[in-house]
């Protein structure tokens, strides 16, 4: 959207519904310029002028409502975030903890805060409660008050809202309404929801970005759609993070960020910014071409797409075939190189399974759709329907919470 606005006199301006401001100013539209996608309608709901006396321009408000004939409401669409800055910050994972989660914050606050800051940490799920590190509250909510909602946070609550989502408000976790740390710390700070951006890895270790809300909103499909993808760029870079700790020899801070199942972190290919093969161990000499789009669909999303998160996201994908991570790495007589590093999620869980299925079957235990799992994985949609076909046959389940249960009670037992 885009509006140059100027002053009409004392008089309101034609065709624009208001009064005039105290000072006897009013606010003329001299043009206005949208883009509106195929088949949509765009209506202008209401409009707002912040004037003070003996002030110049005034700081025009303006609420749309732009609707398609599929019934998708876009609002806010002032406040498009800029992905690839996101993204850029959620790969710098050479960076300390802190840093690197303060960077994410400040990457995605123009597009989630909603009036009460941003809140931020990195936890480990497999122990109750959470162990949280270090969390970053910019906002009323203080480590004292957060500690208090995870400590009166049933198993069903913690599934409801930690496990089983990427993308939502808290609002929509069931027992929200009635869970005794909503009411004890959100409610007297003034806190009615919050946005969630939640990236789990199946090992147990996560990263939640949370954006606090002064009223309840529920998210439109679009909108989760986008953040669900965004998460799934987290949780690649978080992983890989967790990795490369291993591989410097750091200590793992849990158990469960010891990810041991052979995709190491390690570098499995080097390439040019153009998409060139520099090096690739053998494993990676059969993924040259799709390695070689995944680098230039990077390129396109920085320079070419930056304004449409939608379209950076579908370019700049979270796997490449469900093993690496592209990552910018270093710079040589003037040109910059990536690295593609080995950084599939964890395959847990029977053996009777491929690794395959069962790194689908971790995705699906999440909550995460075919059509999720298929973008964090790097796959196509249809593969990961065949795979989650496969996984029913070999395990006996006839329908897909069966498989759902008896996947997550193989992998308890193992």
């Amino acid at each position: 959207m885009r509006a140059r606005v100027g002053y009409a006199g004392p008089r309101p301006a034609r065709g624009v519904a208001g009064t005039p401001s105290a000072g006897g100013e009013a606010l003329r539209v001299a043009s206005w310029g949208f883009r509106v996608r195929p088949g949509e309608a765009l209506r202008v709901a209401s409009w707002g002028f912040r004037v003070r006396p003996g002030e110049g321009t005034p700081s025009p408000r303006l609420d749309f409502t732009a609707t398609s004939r599929r019934g998708h409401d876009w609002r806010r669409m002032a406040k498009l975030p800029d992905l690839v800055r996101v993204l850029d910050a959620a790969y710098a994972v050479d960076r300390a903890e802190r840093p690197w989660l303060f960077g994410i914050v400040e990457a995605l606050r123009p597009a989630l805060e909603g009036g009460l800051g941003m809140a931020a940490y990195v936890y480990d799920a497999s122990t109750r409660p959470f162990v949280v590190r270090e969390p970053i509250l910019d906002c009323p909510l203080d480590a004292e008050g957060l500690g208090r909602l995870f400590a009166q946070s049933d198993e069903s609550y913690v599934r409801g809202a930690w496990l089983s989502r990427a993308a939502a408000t808290a609002s929509e976790t069931p027992g929200y309404a009635d869970h005794p740390g909503v009411r004890d710390v959100f409610w007297p700070l003034g806190i009615r929801d919050v946005l969630v951006v939640n990236a789990l890895d199946p090992v147990g270790v996560g990263c939640l970005i949370g954006a606090p809300l002064p009223t309840l909103r529920t998210l439109r499909d679009d909108e989760r759609d986008l953040w669900d993808r965004v998460a799934s760029h987290l949780r690649s870079a978080l992983r890989l993070r967790l990795r490369l700790a291993s591989l410097e020899g750091r200590r793992p801070e849990s158990a469960a960020a010891s990810l041991s199942d052979g995709t190491s972190g390690a570098v499995e290919a080097v390439l040019r910014r153009d998409g060139a093969l520099e090096h690739a161990e053998d494993v990676a000499i059969g993924a040259r071409e799709a390695l070689r789009e995944a680098v230039l669909g990077m390129d396109r999303a920085r320079r070419a797409l930056r304004s449409r998160p939608r379209r950076v996201l579908s370019a700049w994908r979270a796997l490449v075939r469900g093993r690496w991570t592209l990552v910018d790495d270093f710079e040589r007589e003037g040109s910059r190189y990536l690295v593609a590093r080995a950084n599939g999620p964890a395959a847990r869980g029977p053996t009777l399974l491929s690794t395959r299925e069962r790194q689908v079957l971790e995705q699906l235990v999440l909550g995460h759709t075919d059509k999720l799992v298929a973008y964090e994985l790097g796959l196509s949609h249809s593969t990961v329907r065949v795979l989650v076909a496969r996984a029913r046959a070999k395990l006996g389940a006839k329908t897909r919470a069966e498989l759902i249960e008896k996947f997550r009670a193989a992998t308890t037992r193992g």
